[in-house]
């Protein structure tokens, strides 16, 4: 940054405040850190609301009944099933993706309940849903959505007590980045049963071919790809541009998220190696 003394900003187009920058330095010389991670909160947004269905229903898995020849039907398909409406749901993390998955649950008229240590109650209960500790939301909930992201506070904040804590048949759906929970602990309890899970993110990626999770019970996977669409990539360019301009003309940017002196050294998300 000495070489580039009138640098105004740095954009990360990954989507993530990653520890490829000297932040200190950064905000000392005004040079604005931004995100475009705002971007990919709609897509994800709807593969979540689509995964929390299908554990809720059990769509893929009637599916591969319905192939191997072991379907059943009617009533019979949905002894464990549940419906999303009027039902108890939960966030852990309520940040850009909890604020755009809350709009697609309204028809539902669900019972909300959101954990977040960095945002205030009443920031909470603005979006129409209930501020709570982690174990209200763990304990209350049918499905809860993982929407954290990783920070030095949360790695492995969702262990197996966390997870046996859910009620019997409760869904989890991890839409964030993997290291918030314990991986091979959420495998674990999922395979008795307990809970089911569907997960978008792994701690490695590509997940390699002997992992157990591909042949674990309870479970729906889906290969990091909520985000990934065509037209979300597209409008990162839109948004750079668009800040970019703003900060030429000495205003500030609104479209990117901006780094906080406060949290950003805090973030811990890894690159995506494989998009």
């Amino acid at each position: 940054m000495r070489l580039a003394p009138h640098l105004r900003a740095i954009f990360n187009v990954e989507g993530n405040f990653l520890p490829n920058i000297d932040y200190g330095v950064a905000i000392s010389r005004g040079v604005r850190i931004l995100s475009t991670s705002p971007v990919f909160a709609e897509p994800v947004a709807e593969a979540a609301l689509g995964m929390a269905l299908d554990l809720a229903r059990g769509i893929s898995r009637s599916d591969r009944y319905f192939r191997q020849g072991s379907e059943k039907y009617g009533l019979d398909a949905n002894r464990n099933a549940y419906s999303l409406h009027r039902q108890h749901l939960g966030f852990i993390g309520f940040g850009d993706l909890g604020r755009a998955i809350v709009p697609l649950l309204a028809p539902f008229h669900p019972t909300i309940k959101a954990y977040d240590p960095w945002l205030p109650p009443e920031y909470i209960e603005s979006m129409g849903c209930q501020a709570a500790t982690l174990q209200e939301v763990l304990t209350s909930s049918k499905i809860v959505f993982v929407v954290a992201g990783v920070t030095a506070q949360n790695q492995g904040l969702l262990n197996r007590e966390a997870f046996l804590s859910m009620p019997a048949g409760a869904a989890l759906v991890l839409v964030s980045r993997a290291a918030v929970v314990d991986f091979e602990a959420m495998l674990d309890v999922a395979a008795t049963g307990h809970i089911r899970v569907a997960t978008d993110v792994f701690p490695q990626e590509p997940l390699p071919l002997e992992h157990r999770a591909r042949k674990g019970d309870n479970l729906l996977l889906s290969p990091h790809q909520a985000g990934a669409l065509a037209q979300t990539l597209a409008q990162i360019g839109v948004m750079v541009t668009a800040d970019a301009e703003l900060i030429a003309r000495g205003l500030p940017p609104c479209l990117c998220k901006i780094a906080q002196p406060e949290t950003v050294t805090l973030w811990r998300s890894q690159p995506v190696e494989h998009s």
